[in-house]
């Protein structure tokens, strides 16, 4: 969702802040709400597989942010297994 609103790419490395924001995340969903997951599927960083769901994920996304009442996330280029991973060693691998 990040990279479809302007974030860096991941080819810029792990250390370039990268974020979301609710204003560009609001504007992606009314883009790609009104697509066929065949042209989402088309859109750099979009798989066939993730064509179908990016619209949801994009709403969970948005609610969440306006549940919480934050207009921007900063993007964390590791997935949760890295993030479980950094936690264990930070803790000594209990």
């Amino acid at each position: 969702l990040a990279r479809l609103t302007g974030a860096a790419p991941s080819s810029a490395g792990p250390h370039v802040t990268r974020t979301l924001t609710a204003p560009g995340l609001r504007q992606l969903i009314a883009f790609i709400s009104r697509m066929t997951a065949a042209d989402r599927a088309e859109l750099e960083g979009i798989s066939a597989d993730r064509s179908h769901q990016i619209v949801a994920g994009a709403l969970v996304a948005e609610a969440a942010m306006r549940a919480l009442d934050i207009d921007k996330v900063e993007i964390c280029p590791w997935a949760l297994r890295e993030g479980v991973i950094l936690t264990r060693i930070d803790k000594g691998l209990e």
